[in-house]
């Protein structure tokens, strides 16, 4: 184990030994790092998976609600609604409300490429030094530890 690994571990047991501590600390330094990124870019990560689910076909706010993380609503100044962040789509010009249905816009197309490049760039940096495989172990063993502890596939 590195010096670093051992540093940063709480005293009293093996970093090896704490998943728990690892996943939460990934969990926040990856948070911050995407919502840092996308800020830069006026959006929220909430704002980001729905621009994303709406490059597939219109949909409607219900549907839309489906595809966000379960935490994706909750930002620094507390959790928003699903309207909320669609609203503020609506008023930036990057999406459209017609009728039921929610589509992008033209503007939201070419802002989503672009962001699109700028996450793909994050995720590549993010996973420096795996391999593909060894990203599929990581990726599956946490779905599995999520469904040891009642996670169920949507």
């Amino acid at each position: 184990m590195s010096d670093a690994t051992e540093h940063d571990a709480p005293t009293g047991r093996s970093a090896e030994q704490m998943l728990s501590y690892w996943i939460t600390l990934v969990d926040s330094l990856l948070t911050n790092r995407v919502n840092e990124s996308l800020a830069e870019h006026g959006l929220t990560r909430a704002q980001w998976q729905l621009m994303n689910a709406l490059t597939e076909r219109p949909q409607t706010a219900e549907e839309l609600g489906g595809s966000l993380a379960p935490t994706a609503t909750v930002s620094e100044d507390g959790p928003r609604t699903l309207d909320e962040h669609l609203d503020e789509l609506v008023e930036s010009g990057w999406l459209v409300a017609e009728g039921e249905l929610y589509t992008l816009t033209r503007t939201g197309r070419v802002s989503g490429e672009r962001v699109a490049a700028v996450v793909e760039e994050l995720r590549t940096e993010i996973t420096e030094g795996m391999s593909e495989d060894e990203y599929r172990v990581v990726v599956g063993s946490l779905q599995t530890i999520a469904g040891n502890l009642g996670w169920q596939r949507s």
